[in-house]
């Protein structure tokens, strides 16, 4: 392969699939199941944040007798199924360039804060479940992004140093998650995603495919 990185870790919101409207849609489909008002100060951020933080402080502000954890798995679920109805939301060029990193002796890896049964399912659309070596799902660590335990357990699982290994992603959160565990972090501007501060970034790239042409600035 020669250069020193093993492992690609991806995000999956943003970076795998442009998935943010549809967040945005099951956001908008629950708020107004729940009678929701209001929030725009939340919701104005809300991209690459957890979800169970967004409905924690609608139970502050509005519904106090909600479970942000189940509000967090119906949201997840109601994504899922907008996933499995819509073709096409895989991010331009993202199977070229799962080969290219393969065909360089590269280990794929996931890291996403959504719950287990969404990653599962995105998987299962788009037909990738045998593509990724490793996924990390948000429910299978402690502390979401932008703290460090999803990047941790996904260098666990592959065996690699945080030196080995390049990530990619579409938000500031997911970052300076990469950044926390000690990995070089590509910043994906992803219009779906909306505005982002992706400036602490180690590279910046439109298109994954310019993480191939850039090659000369991770492979270290």
């Amino acid at each position: 392969m020669g250069c020193g990185k093993r492992l690609m870790i991806l995000d999956m919101d943003g970076v795998v699939l442009d998935s943010e409207p549809l967040h945005k849609e099951a956001r908008e489909i629950m708020m107004e199941r729940y009678g929701v008002m209001g929030m725009e100060d939340l919701l104005a951020t809300v991209v690459g944040k957890s979800m169970r933080d967004f409905w924690a402080a609608v139970k502050e502000r509005m519904l106090p007798g909600i479970d942000p954890d189940a509000m967090e798995r119906e949201h997840y679920l109601l994504v899922a199924r907008l996933v499995g109805e819509r073709p096409g939301l895989e991010s331009r060029g993202l199977r070229e360039f799962l080969r290219w990193a393969k065909d360089r002796g590269m280990r794929i890896a996931l890291a996403s804060s959504s719950l287990r049964v969404m990653v599962d399912e995105v998987l299962r659309c788009l037909d990738l479940t045998e593509v990724f070596d490793i996924t990390v799902a948000g429910d299978e660590v402690v502390h979401k992004k932008p703290e460090a335990d999803i990047y941790k357990k996904a260098l666990q699982l592959a065996g690699c140093h945080p030196h080995e290994a390049v990530a990619v992603e579409d938000s500031a959160t997911g970052i300076e998650a990469a950044h926390r565990a000690g990995v070089f972090c590509f910043g994906y501007r992803n219009i779906t995603s909306g505005w982002q501060d992706l400036s602490r970034a180690d590279g910046m790239i439109e298109h994954l495919k310019d993480i191939m042409e850039k090659s000369e600035v991770w492979e270290v």
